[in-house]
């Protein structure tokens, strides 16, 4: 089932904010970041879950686990008891469980903000094609002040034009209606 990719971006973007305060903590040497940093850690994987993103999901709870591993006094590339150094090694594994995290979250991010900049440029192409053959104009830019306004011009568009029809299914691949309406909302807005 598709979601809002405005959304999901929203709620990436949430994550890395967590995920920043994390990394300033790390940078500050705190006491607070072990706690923090598996918090983080736990929250990621709850949204992970939801999302049904096993592969993630996967190499998330392998960095979760060296970090447990460490955690218990074992060095998880070695299989060694830790004998000296635990913190400095505790510290090594969540510098590099960071670094992975920090990947994930780039990537699913940098996946969603695609989806949105396509449709863009779609719905930007369509936008002047219809200024240009005079089905657009600044009144009717004008009376598409709401959400529910551009869905009603859109969703006549669609319903009349065979064109129109074929980019509508074209973007439905990727995005559902309110997504197509919000890009359309914030090329509107730009326009007036």
């Amino acid at each position: 089932m598709q979601e809002l990719v405005h959304h999901t971006i929203q709620q990436l973007e949430d994550l890395l904010g967590s995920f920043n305060k994390v990394q300033e903590l790390y940078l500050l040497k705190s006491f607070d970041f072990d706690g923090r940093f598996e918090a983080f850690l736990n929250e990621f994987l709850e949204y992970l879950k939801t999302k049904g993103n096993t592969t993630c999901e996967a190499e998330l709870l392998k960095v979760m686990n060296l970090i447990s591993t460490v955690k218990r006094g074992f060095n998880p590339i070695k299989m060694e008891r830790i004998s000296t150094g635990k913190r400095e090694l505790l510290w090594g594994f969540s510098f590099s469980g960071m670094e992975s995290v920090h990947g994930f979250l780039m990537e699913m991010h940098a996946k969603e903000k695609k989806k949105l900049e396509e449709a863009e440029e779609l719905l930007s192409g369509l936008v002047i094609s219809l200024y240009q053959n005079g089905v657009l104009d600044d009144d009717k830019i004008k009376g598409m002040d709401s959400v529910q306004n551009i869905e009603m011009f859109w969703t006549s568009l669609v319903n009349h034009n065979t064109q129109i029809s074929g980019i509508n299914k074209k973007l439905r691949l990727t995005l559902i209606s309110e997504d197509i309406f919000l890009t359309l909302e914030k090329m509107i807005l730009k326009l007036n």
